[in-house]
This record gives structure tokens, C-alpha cells and sequence, in this order.
């Protein structure tokens, strides 16, 4: 899982599709870019609230070496079902065939406290080929003055080119699993 550095323009579309016992089908995509000069532009779908749309602006600071990373603070819009505004968070790091992701948000709804929500999601596991990772991922949701979610997931994933394939399980051994397939290019 090799990180680019700012010197270089990247441009992803990641889709996600997410099947619970809980809840029906829901389809994720995500497109962002990262310019030359570090500035990131995000658009996300169904990923704060169902038929939600959010729009991120913030900039990138990385570093490609033996320890890579990459850290980008946003400032968000979001609207639709949900209508408010977000701050977040991405950063990853990776040394060696070793890598660790964190996503994390706040947002705040235009219709009072009771809608804010913070949410973290982090992934970390290994890369032993350059075609295959494994590892483990938890998400977090705490909405205001309701109890905290915790979940814990698999993760493996697969490399074809340009065009990687996560595929998360959460609460692998109870009855309220989550699956999560992915299909995410980049270039």
C-alpha cells in the first residue's frame, strides 16, 4: 500500500456497497482528487446519512519514504436528508508491507445538537504480496447523548493494477453482520 507524495496529482473513485441483517442495501461512492500542491476535494453519497451528499475541501501533507504517511484536515458541506456541516480527518502511514488508515469526522447538523454525530473509521493489517493485504478494522459512531457504537471487523483486499478490492466484515461472529465490498481505482 504505497503512498503518494504531494508532487503528484491523484484522482480516486472508490464504490462501496454495504449489506447488513439490519439494514437494505446501501451503495457508497466516494470521488476525490489531490492536486499538485496538496489541495484535496472530496465528494461523498449515502456516507453521513442515507440519501446525503457531502462536499470536503481540505489539504493533503505527505511523504513518501521507508515510513510514508499522508494527513489531510477537510472542512465539510452536507445536505440532503441530513443538512449540516463536517471537520474531519484522513490520514494513513505505512512502513514496510505494514500500513495503518484513520478516518474520523465530526458533524454537525443545522437542526440542532441532538443530530451531531462523531465517527471514526481505522483500519490496520499487513501486505504480503503486492496483489493481496489482510488485517482488521473498526468503526465508531456516537451520535449525541446516545451510547456509543463499536464495531470490529475483517479486512482483506485485492490489487489488480490500478484497481483495488476491499471486503470488510464487521461482527464476523455475531448476528448482526456487516459486509462491505469495495471496488476503488485510482490514478
Amino acid at each position: 500500500m504505497q503512498l503518494n507524495g504531494n508532487a503528484q496529482t491523484k484522482t480516486g473513485i472508490e464504490n462501496y456497497n454495504l449489506k447488513s441483517s439490519n439494514e437494505p442495501y446501501l451503495w457508497m461512492p466516494i470521488v476525490h482528487r489531490t492536486g499538485k500542491k496538496g489541495l484535496h476535494t472530496e465528494f461523498r453519497y449515502n456516507y453521513e446519512e442515507r440519501k446525503t451528499a457531502s462536499v470536503y475541501i481540505g489539504k493533503n501533507f505527505s511523504r513518501d519514504s521507508t515510513l510514508s504517511y499522508s494527513v489531510t484536515p477537510m472542512l465539510g458541506w452536507v445536505f440532503g436528508e441530513f443538512n449540516g456541516g463536517s471537520v474531519a480527518l484522513n490520514a494513513d502511514a505505512d512502513y514496510k508491507k505494514y500500513f495503518v488508515s484513520v478516518q474520523t469526522q465530526y458533524t454537525a447538523s443545522k437542526n440542532g445538537a441532538t443530530g451531531n454525530f462523531f465517527y471514526t473509521w481505522a483500519e490496520t493489517g499487513y501486505q504480503p504480496v503486492d496483489w493481496f493485504y489482510a488485517g482488521l478494522s473498526t468503526q465508531l459512531t456516537k451520535v449525541y447523548e446516545e451510547k456509543t457504537v463499536l464495531e470490529y471487523g475483517l479486512l482483506v483486499g485485492f490489487n489488480i493494477k490500478k484497481v483495488t478490492v476491499p471486503v470488510y466484515v464487521f461482527s464476523p461472529f455475531g448476528k448482526d453482520r456487516n459486509f462491505i465490498l469495495g471496488i476503488n481505482i485510482e490514478w
